[in-house]
């Protein structure tokens, strides 16, 4: 009988399947392709660019925190092109691809990869948005939200609260490509990523901002002496 090689296979492994880790760039474009998200999430994110567009003033600078491949700055451009929009990334392929998805639409925007909790010498702007939960994707959102007070006058943030339940939260991530592993006190852990907070209202309150309630969670606006709300 002849040797036979045996083919070595991973401990816990069976026909050689490898766990593939997610890519980050690959799940955080999901977020923007509306058609593959559950109605929840789509109205959620319509909103926030229809409330963005109407509360905005003319001619302000507009930093997006978490501007991924700059779907969310090209809807809101279309909608108000006074606006001078910039982004900030913290993954390179995105900041290019959000560059060239830009400039094919004939728009004109910034973007800049960095890290908001250590974020880059720039100068202030009027305003700085974090939409769609970003924040609740954030390890350290205590740095987070100094880095925006930094570098902004004006911080808008939209969060994912208590309509975003687990049933939801089980359908919307599987819908970008992730598996949630657990929930345990508004802590989403999945498997091979990340963690994602939800917000509650008591949480949000105690942030001192103007409230508006959104599909899915809430509008936590920083207002000034110059923000007027109609």
């Amino acid at each position: 009988m002849k040797d036979m090689k045996i083919k070595k296979i991973p401990y816990g492994l069976a026909n050689d399947e490898r766990v593939v880790k997610p890519n980050p760039e690959d799940i955080y474009i999901k977020c923007d392709i509306l058609e593959g998200l559950p109605k929840p999430n789509r109205d959620n994110w319509l909103y926030e660019i229809e409330l963005l567009s109407q509360v905005l003033p003319k001619n302000v600078r507009v930093l997006q925190v978490g501007s991924m491949d700059g779907t969310r700055i090209l809807k809101l451009l279309k909608a108000r092109p006074d606006l001078v929009l910039t982004g900030i990334e913290i993954e390179a392929p995105l900041v290019k691809l959000s560059k060239n998805k830009l400039e094919q639409a004939g728009l004109k925007a910034d973007f800049i990869q960095g890290d908001i909790t250590n974020p880059p010498n720039m100068p202030k702007f009027d305003y700085i948005i974090c939409l769609n939960n970003t924040l609740g994707c954030i390890p350290d959102e205590d740095k987070a939200i100094n880095g925006m007070k930094k570098l902004g006058n004006n911080i808008i943030i939209s969060v994912y609260a208590e309509r975003f339940n687990n049933a939801l939260a089980k359908e919307y991530f599987k819908a970008i490509g992730l598996e949630i592993k657990n929930i345990e006190n508004n802590i989403i852990v999945m498997k091979d990523f990340t963690k994602v907070k939800r917000y509650t209202r008591e949480e949000v309150k105690s942030w001192n901002c103007k409230i508006i309630e959104t599909p899915i969670g809430y509008f936590c606006i920083n207002l000034t002496s110059t923000f007027s709300w109609t």
